[in-house]
């Protein structure tokens, strides 16, 4: 669903050739490495590039299909190297994993309106962001209601335009960490709180509104 939300207006109408999807089988650790690097170290000043993950965690690490807890860990370190090493403007991982919290645990150092928010990006201070769908002590949820996560069906309702408190047709990563936060907590009574880390600047726009 995600991945449709990236190829649909909203999303920014992104080719196919700046998106790369891992699912069940092919999302080893090593195929997510390369498909990080190889689209994140194409993307220069003026560009955002972005991780979704959806899966298990573990403290400070992301478990792909073919890790065991142990073997193939991708780690928050291996994660923030990749992204240091990119020279896009801004950086955005979203990860629906339990325990995906434990980063904040770890020393960081860190279209009517598609020209609207390209113009946003690049009058951005940008940075790095992390948005998450629970505390380190806490599991993510699914509902059946829902059919899938609930941070993530908060997240693409969120950057569809539910986000957008001011109106101005685009969605902030800190309108958008309001909105999932303040639905996910209600939803699920205070079971699970995303968090949001990183070195960022709250205005960085992370979807457009048609």
């Amino acid at each position: 669903q995600y991945y449709a939300f990236l190829k649909s207006p909203e999303g920014g109408a992104l080719e196919d050739d700046k998106i790369k999807i891992l699912v069940d089988e092919s999302a080893v650790k090593d195929n997510i490495v390369k498909a990080m690097e190889e689209l994140f170290y194409k993307a220069d000043e003026n560009d955002v590039v972005m991780l979704y993950f959806s899966g298990h965690g573990i403290n400070g690490s992301f478990l792909p299909i073919d890790s065991d807890g142990y073997k193939n860990r991708l780690t928050y370190d291996e994660l923030k190297t990749i992204l240091g090493n990119s020279k896009a403007k801004q950086k955005v991982c979203l990860a629906d994993a339990c325990f995906s919290g434990s980063l904040l645990a770890m020393k960081s150092a860190y279209s009517q309106s598609l020209n609207l928010f390209y113009t946003s990006l690049r009058e951005s201070a940008g940075g790095t962001a992390f948005l998450l769908s629970s505390k380190q002590e806490e599991v993510s949820l699914e509902s059946q209601g829902l059919r899938q996560g609930l941070f993530s069906h908060y997240v693409i309702k969120g950057l569809k335009g539910a986000a957008d408190v001011n109106k101005n047709k685009i969605v902030t990563i800190k309108e958008l960490y309001d909105y999932v936060y303040q639905n996910v907590k209600e939803y699920s009574q205070s079971a699970q709180t995303p968090t949001i880390a990183g070195n960022y600047d709250p205005n960085m726009p992370v979807g457009n509104v048609r």
